[in-house]
């Protein structure tokens, strides 16, 4: 019996080390996008499952490139690993239905659908989605600073399906992350296709 007990405790240490290291490794990739340079502004408040987020990024790109580059979210995996899949289910005038399969902070891979809508008058893309670990609406509003400089606007609201068993500064780092990897991923776009413009030139 005591043999029994002993291995049991050092099953439990081992797992409570692993656990610790876990949470560290979080805690660590969580602080490592805390003054990401792709973020001017930010708040993150969370009220039981309910999120409210918003975040500015100032892109040194011109509004018209941006737009583009906004208008194709079904390229992500093209440009950003975290996205693993990034997939185009349905087009149907200004709206396009994506699904998504992305993974922050070593977190284990999630996926949603979205129904995004496209505003081409005044710059903005708004986002539902239709399944997933939250029901979120959002919106992408773009202005030009100047003629080669976009300041991009993310406003959300999103309220957890899930009860999720991290401490809220991971989460927190997480929804961070996600938002710097969407505006790599539109640099990224931007670049691909100035690449692309200067091979055919």
């Amino acid at each position: 019996m005591k043999a029994l007990l002993a291995v049991i405790g050092v099953v439990l240490a081992v797992v409570g080390l692993y656990l610790g290291y876990r949470f560290w490794e979080l805690q660590q990739m969580a602080a490592k996008y805390a003054n990401a340079k792709e973020v001017a502004a930010e708040s993150i408040e969370k009220d039981g499952p309910n999120w409210t987020v918003h975040f500015e990024s100032v892109l040194a790109q011109p509004l018209d490139k941006v737009w583009r580059a906004l208008h194709q979210p079904e390229r992500s995996h093209e440009f950003i690993e975290a996205f693993k899949k990034s997939e185009l289910k349905k087009e149907d005038g200004n709206k396009k239905t994506v699904e998504f399969d992305v993974q922050v902070l070593t977190l284990p891979v999630q996926t949603f659908v979205a129904e995004l809508t496209f505003d081409d008058a005044s710059h903005q893309m708004s986002l539902k989605t239709l399944s997933g670990p939250q029901d979120q609406t959002a919106t992408y509003q773009l202005r030009a600073l100047d003629p080669n400089k976009t300041l991009l606007v993310y406003d959300a609201k999103a309220t957890d399906r899930l009860s999720v068993p991290l401490p809220l500064a991971i989460q927190q780092g997480a929804v961070r992350e996600l938002f710097v990897l969407q505006i790599r991923a539109i640099q990224k776009s931007i670049a691909a296709e100035e690449a692309k413009s200067k091979a055919a030139a």
